[in-house]
């Protein structure tokens, strides 16, 4: 038995089984789904795959994914990994698309708009590396009580060994009390702007680059209430 083959088959498994009363919708066809720390956009392309429709995902919906769900449709198995990895889906003129949830943006920050064109493959390791942190399990004790923005970005700043920093839209929201210890920094943001804090508390955090690196771009990730609507 080769080894390469298993290390692409075992983790995912997507079976699709027909649904001939509701064969004009493909998302009511029947699959099953063995999933265990898929990247987003295998997962996705395997079940597009399984109900024979195109896919996209977008760069800012990273979270891996785990799910085992048997015969099910594909409707309820997708939605069941948006809302396991904060994503949501729609499908259009035979394409599945796949974005972060309205209320969760992630972006680059431009710093220099004068600067110059950059080989795509090394601009999109080096922002790999700020995505990467924004997963890393932050440690245990890590707890904030009435600490003001600005200690609390120091703070991230020395653990993650990166800038960070983390600001209200609100500005009557200058403290922040919160236990931090074991979330991500992702998953730490997300539980902030849930919090009943005022309307407009719209939240930012910035990260990256690596003290020193002029090349790793800064990440701007924005989270807001749910029924904000863009201007």
């Amino acid at each position: 038995m080769t080894g390469h083959p298993s290390v692409l088959v075992l983790p995912l498994l997507v079976v699709a089984l027909a649904a001939p009363a509701l064969a004009q919708d493909v998302t009511a066809k029947k699959v099953t789904l063995d999933l265990n720390g898929v990247a987003p956009a295998a997962a996705f392309q395997a079940v597009a795959d399984a109900i024979g429709v195109k896919v996209t995902v977008d760069a800012a919906v990273t979270e891996s994914v785990d799910i085992t769900v048997r015969n099910v449709s594909a409707r309820t198995a997708l939605t069941a990994i948006c809302e396991s990895i904060g994503c949501k889906w729609t499908l259009t003129g035979g394409t599945l698309d796949i974005r972060p949830q309205s209320s969760f943006m992630v972006g680059v920050v431009q710093r220099d708009a004068r600067a110059t064109a950059v080989d795509k493959d090394k601009a999109s390791a080096r922002a790999k590396i700020v995505l990467n942190a924004l997963k890393q399990k932050l440690p245990a004790d890590l707890k904030f009580e009435n600490a003001p923005l600005s200690e609390i970005g120091r703070r991230l700043s020395e653990v993650l060994e990166m800038n960070v920093e983390l600001s209200c839209k609100d500005p009557n929201v200058r403290t922040l009390t919160m236990d931090f210890g074991n979330l991500t920094l992702q998953s730490a943001l997300q539980s902030i702007a849930e919090r009943e804090v005022g309307s407009q508390a719209a939240w930012r955090l910035t990260i990256g680059p690596p003290p020193g690196d002029t090349q790793t771009p800064t990440i701007a990730i924005m989270v807001g209430p749910r029924t904000a609507k863009k201007k």
